[in-house]
């Protein structure tokens, strides 16, 4: 390997392990703080200044000289950037030190502002470690020639901004999708420690003991027995698929992103959580009769599949952006496939319901589980104009959110405007109990309902224009007996 050549590796390497730190950071504070715009601007603007700051920093390097102390010479503070870098970003990287620092701040601290949060874990595992990266580049200048610094420049930017495509794409599109978050840290981590030894004259010293230290101690956290004791049965690009066993019980439970999705109890031929047996029960149920058409069923937002489980009459379609939910529904979570009655679409929601043409009987909203998570372009007045355009006459809207049971935030009260906008005379379903005089506690799944009757008014009774006696129903129904 030519020295130019080296120059030029580790220049791309540092491009690639900026923007894949970048895209880790994101995916790996999804469970804990969303995934919203607000929460991402965050750890893109703690990437891109400490970034600039970098480079400033690094142009302005100059070997120290005198004083009795030893030269830090241009490869010395290099090495020394990327150790650093290294011990920061291993615990700020893997899951099972966030797991228990954010546990620890919404138990012991109180804290569970994602916004702060979020501004909390970029100050402490981001801006230093990527400060110390971005220096890299103009380090690593002044082992080019000079008299053709204009070239060399351009080629220097070529390799960056190239390992920073290659962090952009081959880290999420590859190594998420087929070797998981978790082995994509290690990655991360084993390219930094790579860059460490290509710099280091002695392949055994501190900075290197270091270094292979931090690798060790990123391969331990983020092994598959570390995912195994957080019942983390995937972890890729979209979702922290985890299975858990309740044992004495016969449930499982599937949560997504560290957020309840599904649960199933063996031998028990039902839905077992509250708002899933809601659905069921009003929904799904009444369309088992094996004399009747078989109905087109849409269902956005597949979860564990359990919508329609033991349904072998009508037509499923589950779309859902993660394709490792069926095969971990099947093989894990229901232990049973499925249904040759339902398919299952890998596919962005909005997406789905711009390229199929298909209507359907009955469609069903699983996308929001909590109110972290809640992706943000689905609870527009747009998405929900989609979804209703995709209904057949007579069909039924019918959607599980997580919202103030008392209306008491601007989330809840913006989310039902915007619903009825779009469905007019919707139903809005409380199915658990809930203290309404606890304003700030009353979080709770909550089922909206559209029925198309066909029928649309705006109107009102007044006592000056009453027309009830005409529009009442004019059955009586039997009352039962005492």
């Amino acid at each position: 390997m030519t020295p130019v050549f080296a120059l030029f590796l580790i220049i791309f390497f540092e491009g690639y392990v900026v923007l894949s730190t970048e895209l880790l950071a994101i995916r790996l504070l999804l469970p804990f703080t969303g995934s919203g715009t607000d929460t991402i601007s965050i750890i893109i603007a703690a990437i891109l200044m400490p970034l600039a700051f970098g480079y400033y920093a690094g142009g302005k390097f100059k070997t120290k000289k005198g004083s009795g102390q030893p030269v830090q010479t241009v490869r010395d503070r290099l090495i020394l950037n990327l150790v650093v870098a290294a011990a920061i970003l291993t615990p700020g990287l893997s899951y099972a030190f966030l797991d228990a620092a954010f546990n620890w701040a919404y138990n012991q601290a109180g804290w569970n502002n994602r916004i702060w949060l979020t501004t909390g874990y970029s100050l402490l595992f981001l801006v230093v470690p990527v400060f110390l990266l971005g220096q890299t580049v103009p380090l690593i200048s002044n082992y080019f020639s000079r008299e053709r610094l204009p070239v060399m420049a351009g080629k220097i930017l070529f390799f960056s901004t190239l390992g920073s495509f290659m962090g952009a794409i081959f880290c999420t599109l590859v190594l998420m999708s087929f070797l998981g978050v978790n082995n994509t840290v290690i990655i991360t981590i084993a390219c930094i420690a790579a860059l460490t030894f290509m710099l280091s004259k002695r392949k055994i010293s501190g900075t290197t003991i270091t270094v292979t230290a931090c690798l060790a101690l990123s391969a331990l956290l983020n092994s598959p027995a570390a995912m195994r004791h957080f019942d983390i049965a995937r972890y890729n690009e979209y979702n922290m698929i985890q299975i858990v066993e309740h044992e004495g019980k016969g449930v499982r439970s599937m949560r997504l992103n560290r957020t309840f999705a599904a649960a199933v109890q063996d031998y028990v031929a039902a839905p077992i959580v509250p708002y899933a047996a809601y659905i069921e029960q009003n929904f799904i149920r009444p369309l088992y009769n094996p004399d009747a058409r078989p109905r087109d069923i849409l269902i956005l937002g597949a979860g564990g599949f359990t919508v329609g489980r033991f349904d072998d009459l009508n037509n499923y379609t589950f779309v859902d952006i993660d394709d490792d939910l069926k095969e971990i529904a099947e093989d894990i979570f229901l232990k049973e496939d499925i249904g040759p009655n339902k398919q299952f679409v890998p596919m962005e929601a909005r997406a789905f319901l711009n390229q199929t043409r298909e209507k359907y009987d009955l469609i069903v909203l699983d996308l929001y589980r909590d109110p972290v998570s809640v992706p943000e372009y689905l609870i527009t007045k747009e998405f929900f104009e989609q979804t209703k355009n995709h209904l057949k006459d007579g069909g039924i809207v019918a959607g599980n959110y997580f919202a103030s049971a008392t209306f008491s935030d601007y989330y809840s009260l913006k989310l039902d405007n915007t619903l009825r906008t779009v469905f007019p005379a919707i139903n809005r379903q409380i199915i658990q109990p809930y203290d309404s005089w606890d304003r700030e506690n009353d979080w709770i799944n909550i089922i909206y309902s559209y029925v198309d009757t066909g029928i649309i008014t705006d109107g009102i009774y007044t006592d000056n224009k009453n027309t009830s006696m005409f529009e009442k129903p004019v059955i009586v129904r039997a009352q039962p007996n005492d």
